[in-house]
């Protein structure tokens, strides 16, 4: 029997993004550090499972402006 594996990546997405913590959900500082280095012992830790980016980068300047410090 083979799997259609589209239809097994599109049942693994589904079952990460269900299970996954949510906005505003409350984390323990040992969970935080518990979730970033699964994050990056992952395969690709720099995208979600649909492609969206997990991490990304904030330059000082850019915070300087986002907060009125220019």
């Amino acid at each position: 029997m083979k799997l259609n594996l589209d239809k097994r990546d599109n049942l693994a997405k589904s079952f990460s993004c269900r299970s996954a913590i949510k906005s505003g959900d409350k984390l323990t500082p040992g969970e935080m550090t518990n979730l970033i280095d699964d994050l990056f012992a992952c395969k690709m830790p720099y995208v979600c499972p649909h492609g969206r980016p997990t991490v990304i980068r904030i330059t000082t300047d850019e915070l300087d402006k986002r907060f009125s410090r220019t």
